[in-house]
Order: C-alpha cells, then sequence, then structure tokens
C-alpha cells in the first residue's frame, strides 16, 4: 500500500538533552512520561543536520527518578564514548509515524503545571504556578506569591501530591524555600 505524501514519515518523540557518563550515554527528554512505552523502544531515528534520518538502534535505556520526574538514559549501539554522544547533543528523536501511537494516546505528550495552584499542607493557598524550568535532575515550579515569586523543586521533600484534576500542587516544608 503506497504512502500518502502528506504524511511525514517520522514523528518527533524526545530531544537529546546531554551526555551523561563516560561511555556514550545520554540523557533523553521523551514526550511521554511512561517509561513502559520507552523501555519498548528499539530503533529511533535522528536527524542530520542535511535534514536525512540516519537510524540509531538502542543498546539499553535505563530510567531513574520518582513518579513526580523521570530521567530516561540511553546508550545507542553506535555510539562507543563521550565524545560521540556530545555530537547528539540536543538533536531530536524520531520513529517511523506508523509506529507511535503509544506515545500519545494517553494524552500525556506535553503536561504542565502552568496556572497550577499551590496550597500549602493546611490548604493555605501560596500562589500559581507561572513557569517551569527543567534543570536536567528535577523540574522546578516557578509560583508568583503575593511577596514575589517562589522556586519550588518538584521532588518528595517538597511536593506531597500533584491533583491534575483539580489543578493543585500540595506542597510541604515551603518554609525551607521561604526567607
Amino acid at each position: 500500500m503506497a504512502r500518502s505524501a502528506s504524511i511525514d514519515p517520522f514523528i518527533e518523540i524526545g530531544t537529546i538533552a546531554r551526555s551523561h557518563g563516560l561511555k556514550g550515554e545520554l540523557k533523553v527528554h521523551f514526550n511521554t512520561k511512561s517509561p513502559e512505552v520507552v523501555q519498548q523502544l528499539e530503533m529511533v531515528y535522528v536527524q542530520n543536520s542535511r535534514g536525512d534520518y540516519f537510524p540509531c538502534r538502542i543498546k539499553q535505556i535505563r530510567t531513574e527518578g520518582e513518579e513526580h520526574r523521570i530521567s530516561f538514559f540511553v546508550h545507542f549501539e553506535h555510539i562507543a564514548d563521550r565524545n560521540d554522544a556530545d555530537a547528539l547533543r540536543g538533536k531530536s528523536i524520531f520513529i517511523e509515524t506508523d509506529k507511535s501511537s503509544p506515545f500519545f494516546e494517553d494524552d500525556i505528550v506535553d503536561l504542565n503545571y502552568i496556572d497550577f495552584e499551590v496550597v500549602d499542607t493546611n490548604n493555605h493557598h501560596k500562589g500559581l504556578v507561572i513557569d517551569e524550568i527543567d534543570n536536567g535532575a528535577q523540574l522546578v515550579i516557578v509560583v508568583a506569591t503575593t511577596s514575589g515569586t517562589l522556586m519550588i523543586p518538584v521532588v518528595d521533600q517538597f511536593v506531597e501530591e500533584i491533583d491534575e484534576v483539580k489543578s493543585q500542587i500540595l506542597c510541604k516544608n515551603l518554609d525551607l524555600l521561604e526567607g
């Protein structure tokens, strides 16, 4: 069956953030929070400077982190060391469009916390999320408060619960960040 000319054969599923370690492992930000979907990948494609897609067979994928923020680390078969890995920094990762549905079926592709209300454990309103910063280690939310802005790392020490239905983030230990 012929593919329609208007359908792009590849779709972006992530971005290579940086190299990690000396053996060529890469930290990758995938457009999904589901480790199960990512772990099933065997082959992805990276676009070179001419716009050509070249295949990259995955040797290993591992995850780190907890439910609030999962980091993915990928080792491609053709990457031997940190120098090879550094050459891919900032490149997008693609898969064939007809194999992409697991990445997009749950609408978790671009979840963000902008405009979420932040409350403390006493249910006092602290402010609204106005920005997110991914520093490579964790997500940090920037909260507009009545006295300025507050930057809260999205880690268990400060975030008790994220209620996506209510668009609300329950935080604790904020006194450690204020002051």
